[in-house]
């Protein structure tokens, strides 16, 4: 699969739902493919309504020209149907009807909905024309016109309700095994709306006019428009692999159709799979999908930032933390400046010496000094590079006899029966509180009588702007104090201590932080 065939967001269906998302998309300079079989709900409805700035719009008008602007933002609108979703390892593999496969890291369904409308001969074919379901809709176009409610469930008061706004004649037709509450029964009467009882045989015309419905007794009802129930299904075959399923939409206990449940942000339950427009609520009129698709395009934009981030995240950590990165930074040039570190000549220069283990040895210079105050030093590092210059480093110093490498990740570290009369660890980070359990296996290594020095970067120091970014990597010395167990340790030194450092960027002498903890083990 080329680069070409991987998005960010694949969009199933490309009605006011899905092209609203994709302009959100877009606009937000996402790859996006729109994958539409041409099917809108709204199919056979001549004009659209209630859709402000465009209304009375033609809506496979208000589609082409949607397509056009999403276009204009590098979203790719096809014609096909979508016959499979499936996991891989990162998103979703997405199979059309004509062949075509595709990646994505998100999906967004936007579908719409099937209607399912009542058996009734002749009904189906006036669709969208005469045969109406929504007053918001297309109400106002059968204004003042006769007008019959197919009553198929007892929430068909509902429908004359809204419809008697709009015309004096309304009679609602009870089909067999319906029964309507007693209270709509009441306020049909009191608003004027007729009932008749009994499943009507078929829908009435003459040549392309609609005569009106031939009732169960065989009389004819004659009217203008027929309103009916319809209950909009949504088909998820496509999604059978994601184990996503429609979810029945009930009121007053009675079945009125299919959605695809969604969370407040358009996310289904199955992750990474959104939803949007009629599929996810059967009452969404077209600018009531239209906006939920925006909105839904704009979380899953942001979704989609969040990962971004966190692979950021997740690289930077990688060069700071991981073995490769290191490795190929000590290739190179010299990295520090070969002096001692500060704090470890500060609190070191006054011990016996013994057996030193220096924990993130890098270049050598802390194992070198030790070396050269006569303690046997074990340098240990995980990159090799740095170790092979740690070695050097002390061959060259004259003190190589006295330093050993040893390559580990202290992350996983454990010392076993060895034991060291210093341990020093000097401005060795790791992201999220993890130094507190390095504190504890460098503890472990540490002899009965020896000392414990860890040394960091203080949290102080973001002020300075040299640690931006790095919050989550730095320490104080109280935090590490729980890393040792009471009774075992005596803390002799426990302090935020300034100094003096040049500004790398600016030159300029600034005052930095460091983070000291000197703790002895009790013997």
């Amino acid at each position: 699969m080329t680069d070409n065939e991987n998005f960010d967001v694949v969009i199933v269906g490309g009605g006011a739902a899905g092209l609203s998302g994709a302009m959100a998309l877009g606009r937000s300079r996402r790859r996006v493919l729109v994958i539409d079989a041409g099917e809108p709900r709204n199919a056979p409805a001549e004009h659209a309504h209630n859709y402000l700035g465009r209304e009375g719009v033609a809506p496979f008008g208000l589609l082409a020209d949607g397509r056009a602007e999403v276009e204009a933002y590098g979203v790719e609108v096809t014609g096909d149907r979508v016959e499979a979703v499936t996991r891989t390892e990162h998103g979703f593999a997405v199979g059309t009807g004509n062949g075509r496969e595709v990646t994505a890291r998100r999906v967004l369904i936007a579908t719409g909905a099937v209607d399912e409308l009542p058996d009734v001969p002749g009904l189906a074919a006036r669709w969208g024309r005469d045969v109406l379901h929504c007053p918001y809709c297309h109400g106002w176009e059968v204004r003042d016109r006769a007008i019959a409610v197919l009553a198929t469930t007892p929430m068909a008061g509902h429908q004359g309700l809204l419809f008697r706004q709009l015309t004096d004649d309304v009679v609602i037709v009870v089909a067999d095994g319906v029964e309507l509450p007693h209270d709509e029964v009441e306020r049909m009467a009191a608003i004027g709306v007729r009932i008749e009882h009994g499943t009507p045989k078929e829908v009435v015309t003459d040549g392309d006019r609609l005569v009106g419905l031939r009732l169960a007794d065989g009389s004819v009802l004659e009217r203008e428009a027929i309103v009916v129930g319809a209950r909009p299904q949504v088909h998820l075959e496509f999604l059978a692999s994601l184990g996503l399923e429609p979810q029945e939409v009930e009121f007053g206990g009675v079945p009125m159709g299919t959605v695809i449940p969604v969370d407040a942000m358009g996310a289904t339950t199955v992750p990474g799979v959104y939803a949007a427009g009629n599929a996810t609520d059967i009452s969404m009129t077209l600018i009531g999908s239209a906006a939920h698709g925006n909105r839904v395009g704009a979380f899953i934009n942001a979704d989609l930032a969040a990962e971004d981030a966190d692979r950021a995240v997740a690289e930077r950590r990688a060069e700071m933390f991981e073995q490769p990165a290191w490795e190929d930074r000590y290739s190179g040039d010299r990295v520090w400046s070969g002096n001692v570190n500060p704090q470890l000549e500060a609190e070191a220069s006054a011990l016996a010496p013994g057996r030193a283990l220096d924990v993130g040895c890098g270049e050598g210079a802390d194992a070198i000094w030790l070396a050269g105050r006569g303690w046997s030093v074990t340098a240990l590092d995980f990159a090799v590079a740095a170790l092979d210059k740690t070695a050097a480093h002390a061959a060259q110093a004259g003190v190589g006899d006295r330093v050993t490498t040893r390559q580990a990740d202290i992350r996983s570290w454990e010392p076993g029966e060895e034991r060291w009369d210093l341990v020093s660890s000097q401005f060795m980070h790791l992201p999220d509180g993890g130094m507190v359990d390095v504190t504890r296996r460098l503890g472990s290594a540490v002899a009965p009588g020896g000392t414990l020095l860890v040394v960091g970067h203080h949290p102080d120091d973001m002020a300075t702007g040299l640690r931006h970014g790095h919050h989550s990597f730095l320490f104080t010395p109280e935090s590490l104090v729980p890393a040792l167990e009471d009774g075992k340790w005596e803390i002799e030194l426990c302090e935020a201590r300034s100094r003096t450092a040049t500004h790398p960027h600016t030159g300029e002498e600034i005052t930095v932080r460091d983070s000291v903890l000197r703790a002895r083990r009790l013997g």
